[in-house]
């Protein structure tokens, strides 16, 4: 493979991978993005025999004490370190190679690392692609003489996808199933019976459920103030839904509570309304345009059971259609914004589709434990 394809593949390769990843640690709709994902990270690494001897070549003209053969070098092994072991450390996690309940800082699990790893090396990487030529080029990779190199290493992203997939459920314990994310069953329909992440930062402290107020403010005609009673006494309903966390578990529980949209009604909400932020009695805020807000019940039960502290006592939301740190814990305001009150990392619109409650990959349904 010459230098022009290997390094023109590697970057639209690390492209697919790096947004589909970060797709993936917000979103739940989409499974064959996650999928995306896996068979863009096997194509870089079977594309990594070239690429070594690529640089090895150029390491063996030397280094030199200035910008080009200098630290453009030192940046671009550290980059290639960096994805290395960011990839490694999916590895270990999708086939739990080693201790299966190893954390690390912060009591984060290694695919926790695996993102954060992946995310801080965008600078580098480009750094990487701005100061080496040649430089990227479509034609590189999609021309019709480099069709079959190009067909060779899909086909090898492809083969290590479905082999990775295959071992990962191999290993999958008795009655454990794996989301589309791949985080690994942890209660299944078991009340407050389920793990709790909460970064120390964004945790409140125990409620007083007479003292509680949920305030419902900005674009609305009335803003509401509602006691916990008040909360109770308003119309329930229930669904059944999956909390899938960024470490790595998810959980199917039946969750009670209010639709948002009921309570925002109640407020009368302005029709230019286009977004809700959510903040938690421990600081802690999250954004979702107004097309998802209409999928979002307020849970007050778990499995009938009311909630636990730890997992949001008195009010907490219900975010089907995104991860687990969406789903903001200890509710004390809900706010709707209007105009240009939210900013444009939040003012995409979703189409609103309930994210489902990740069947099993297996054949047989997951047992309730």
């Amino acid at each position: 493979m010459t230098l022009r394809f290997v390094n023109s593949a590697l970057f639209y390769l690390f492209l697919a991978a790096l947004f589909s990843g970060l797709y993936g640690i917000v979103w739940t709709l989409d499974g064959w993005v996650y999928e995306l994902h896996r068979i863009a990270a096997w194509a870089i690494l079977a594309l990594l025999p070239w690429k070594a001897a690529i640089a090895a070549r150029s390491l063996r003209r030397g280094l030199c004490p200035n910008f080009r053969r200098g630290l453009v070098p030192l940046a671009s092994l550290l980059l290639a370190t960096a994805l290395l072991a960011a990839i490694m450390l999916a590895l270990l996690w999708t086939w739990r190679l080693g201790a299966q309940t190893l954390t690390l800082w912060w009591q984060d699990t290694l695919i926790s690392w695996h993102w954060v790893l992946a995310v801080s090396l965008l600078p580098l990487f480009l750094f990487h692609v701005l100061t080496r030529r040649p430089g990227p080029h479509w034609q590189d990779t999609l021309s019709r003489r480099k069709f079959l190199q190009t067909a060779g290493v899909t086909a090898a992203g492809l083969a290590g996808w479905q082999v990775a997939e295959w071992l990962a459920e191999s290993r999958l314990a008795e009655g454990v199933t794996r989301a589309p994310s791949g985080s690994r069953l942890n209660g299944f329909l078991t009340g407050n019976d389920f793990p709790e992440t909460t970064n120390a930062g964004f945790r409140a402290a125990p409620q007083d459920a007479d003292a509680w107020r949920l305030r419902v403010t900005g674009a609305v005609s009335a803003a509401q103030t509602l006691d916990y009673a008040a909360i109770l006494a308003l119309p329930h309903s229930s669904r059944i839904a999956a909390l899938d966390c960024t470490v790595g578990w998810y959980s199917v529980q039946r969750w009670g509570g209010i639709p948002l949209a009921d309570v925002l009604a109640l407020a009368g909400l302005a029709s230019d309304a286009f977004a809700v932020r959510f903040h938690a009695a421990g600081g802690y805020t999250q954004t979702l345009t107004m097309v998802e807000a209409a999928d979002v019940l307020l849970a007050v039960h778990v499995g009938g059971e009311p909630l636990s502290h730890r997992h949001g006592f008195p009010l907490r939301a219900v975010v089907p259609s995104r991860r687990g740190w969406f789903w903001v814990k200890w509710l004390e305001e809900i706010e709707a914004l209007a105009g240009q009150a939210v900013s444009a990392t939040h003012a995409g619109r979703r189409r609103s589709i309930p994210a489902p409650a990740f069947p099993a990959r297996r054949s047989s349904p997951p047992p309730a434990r």
